[in-house]
């Protein structure tokens, strides 16, 4: 029941359904992000950059742009940037009176935050009482424990703005379970490219890429595991009573996963619900299944909960 579309060459796809037009935004140029528009959410077309990376904090890696529309109309950005300052991946916050952009940074000049640490694949979550949350990952590549370096993912309340955190950071998940945590020594192309991670000692661990969705009260949080452009890059998820947890993860995870000859690396979702409240998973896939590389595929997949609350991605 999946769709693998015509668009590739990106990755990390984000839908949002805004007066009767679907607008996906992915991690695609090395100059700004880039939007498609179009009437369905299968048939979009590229319009362009409506982020632009010389009026950025950033001078590169672009990633995993998310926006939401604000109760005041205006439309909030949360994506990634590698800092023009230092070179540090941080989470950019940028506003725009339209979904095409332009968008404009928050603090012009400045990340949306900076905790001293990277962070990536930022994403927005606005509970039924108005109230946001950011969720974010610690990027691997800085972040060690144990000798690991491990991706993290965070949460943390914002402003009313949505452009700003406010209070504490909390810890919401770690790899822990068996499909995440096989500690593979520099598993994929991006790092085996560079110099630092070919000692053969070097291990990585992933939950990056997280979206949270609220049903029946509870707080479903999907996130990804495993190397990006390596064949076992999958999806799980965890649920929790309150939007900063305590998480609980899915013993049956992954829930989306490679299907053997025909799926590659599917993950760092998102969710979007149709013109016909139909709730969609958009997600990405390699584009070549024997040649899994930072060349991803757009893709589609219906998302439903069953009678015990638990989350199924319809993609096989």
């Amino acid at each position: 029941m999946r769709t693998l579309t015509n668009i590739t060459q990106i990755g990390d796809p984000f839908v949002l359904y805004d007066g009767g037009m679907y607008y996906m935004y992915a991690t695609h140029s090395g100059e700004g992000i880039c939007v498609w528009r179009g009437s369905s959410p299968e048939k979009v077309e590229s319009v362009g950059l409506c982020y632009f990376k010389k009026d950025s904090f950033g001078d590169g890696c672009f990633w995993a742009p998310e926006v939401v529309k604000r109760a005041d109309g205006k439309y909030v950005m949360h994506f990634t940037a590698r800092d023009r300052r230092d070179g540090v991946l941080r989470t950019g916050a940028a506003v725009s009176d339209s979904p095409l952009g332009p968008f404009k940074d928050v603090r012009p000049g400045k990340p949306m935050f900076d905790i001293g640490k990277a962070t990536i694949d930022a994403t927005c979550f606005i509970d039924d009482d108005g109230e946001g949350y950011l969720f974010y990952a610690l990027d691997c590549s800085v972040n060690v424990i144990n000798g690991v370096h491990t991706s993290q993912i965070y949460g943390v309340k914002l402003s009313e703005s949505l452009t700003e955190v406010v209070g504490e950071h909390v810890l919401i998940s770690t790899p822990t379970q068996g499909w995440e945590t096989n500690e593979l020594l520099a598993p994929c192309l991006s790092l085996l490219d560079n110099p630092e991670f070919k000692d053969g000692k070097t291990r990585f661990l992933w939950n990056e890429g997280p979206y949270v969705l609220k049903h029946n009260g509870k707080y479903y949080m999907t996130y990804s595991a495993n190397c990006y452009d390596c064949p076992d890059y999958s999806v799980g998820y965890a649920v929790a009573d309150k939007p900063l947890g305590e998480y609980k993860k899915y013993e049956g995870n992954p829930i989306m996963s490679k299907v053997e000859g025909e799926l590659s690396g599917p993950g760092h979702n998102a969710f979007f619900k149709d013109k016909d409240g139909k709730l969609i998973c958009a997600f990405h896939c390699h584009t070549h299944y024997d040649k899994p590389s930072g060349d991803r595929r757009y893709c589609l997949c219906p998302a439903e909960f069953d009678e015990n609350g638990v989350l199924k991605l319809l993609y096989k």
